[in-house]
């Protein structure tokens, strides 16, 4: 698998909750009219992840773009099951790439603050799964779904000239670009 299969693999996966709530209520619809009502809610919640989570990755994966903000991050976030307090002003797709590394190995609730080229993740079970980490660092891997933030942003800073670090404590953990 190349790194743009697991990259769709990847974003179709993290959509797909979103698509089966919409079209479940949908069908919801067809089958009990008495249930419009109620659907409405439940497909504005689904039609705004989907909105969220789409802007996200065509940010993150796309070319770069103007609409790359703290806002953009903070609807992505409020999309996710956990909840994270985020701090920075990202403003290219290598910085969406640190908050996305940042998140898988945030796991469950916590925090991300972005200052330009460092990451610093903090929370209670951080998840620093050694083949996560080899491909953060430029180890050469086969491509994988679970990988590809971490590969993304790989590829990212060496194309940009940078290096990623890491500085791992108790419960946190430092990602830096140099």
């Amino acid at each position: 698998m190349i790194l743009m299969e697991a990259i769709i693999g990847r974003v179709s996966h993290d959509l797909a909750g979103a698509i089966g709530a919409f079209a479940n209520t949908v069908d919801l619809m067809k089958m009990d009219a008495s249930f419009i009502g109620e659907s409405v809610e439940l497909l504005e919640t689904s039609a705004h992840q989907l909105t969220a989570r789409l802007a996200f990755f065509r940010a993150l994966f796309g070319a770069e773009t103007k609409s790359i903000s703290s806002d953009l991050v903070c609807r992505y976030l409020d999309t996710l099951a956990i909840s994270v307090d985020f701090k920075g002003t990202p403003v290219s797709r290598l910085q969406l790439a640190l908050i996305a590394v940042g998140l898988e190995i945030l796991g469950t609730d916590g925090l991300l603050d972005l200052k330009e080229n460092t990451l610093v993740v903090s929370g209670k079970e951080l998840q620093c799964d050694s083949v996560f980490i080899q491909a953060l660092i430029g180890t050469q891997l086969p491509s994988d779904p679970k990988l590809v933030m971490a590969q993304w942003l790989a590829y990212l800073a060496k194309e940009d000239g940078f290096a990623v670090r890491l500085n791992a404590e108790d419960d946190v953990v430092t990602i830096t670009l140099v």
